[in-house]
């Protein structure tokens, strides 16, 4: 794997991969061979107050529990649906525009491995949606670019709070939702 805080990004203008450091801003086209080892950070330890209403290990916020899947916890979208349901939850979906910008805010002091984490958005029949029993998927804030047909899940670029389309094999970080 690349040192913590790097990805590799297919570039189509170039027709090639190109690293970014999403800590520091830094792009390259040779792969980085230097930072960290990537183990990560240590876990930090959710408050009473963050905890509300919620089992322990989830956040509470707009009226729902949230579950961020630890450091090294990645899966493709499938797995990471698996993993919610085993949590007693479901791959996070927005009901409010604001939840995506929480959640970037707290994975700034949470620390995932990837720069993404899954949603239950996909593409069904030409057309994206938050899956059955959710919102209508309207008014969707996409990251620049996007969609860009790469993929038919979507995730959230961690950085921004905005949606990206992924393929669904690919493994990121996850979140869960449900009710207290």
């Amino acid at each position: 794997g690349l040192p913590y805080g790097w990805e590799k990004k297919f570039d189509g203008k170039m027709n090639g991969f190109v690293y970014i450091n999403h800590v520091t801003g830094e792009t390259r086209t040779p792969p980085p061979t230097h930072g960290s080892s990537g183990t990560g950070p240590a876990p930090v330890q959710i408050s009473a107050r963050e905890q509300g209403s919620c089992k322990p290990g989830w956040r509470y916020a707009f009226n729902f529990c949230y579950y961020i899947s630890a450091f090294a916890d990645i899966q493709s979208h499938s797995g990471a649906q698996a993993a919610c349901k085993t949590q007693g939850g479901e791959l996070f979906w927005p009901q409010f525009v604001l939840e995506s910008f929480f959640l970037k805010k707290t994975l700034n002091k949470v620390k995932i491995s990837t720069h993404f984490f899954w949603t239950n958005g996909e593409k069904h029949s030409g057309k994206w949606d938050w899956g059955t029993g959710h919102p209508a998927f309207s008014n969707p804030k996409w990251s620049a670019g996007q969609p860009d047909g790469s993929g038919t899940c979507l995730a959230v670029y961690a950085h921004t709070g905005f949606l990206d389309d992924q393929p669904c094999e690919t493994q990121y970080n996850y979140v869960c939702k449900t009710k207290p």
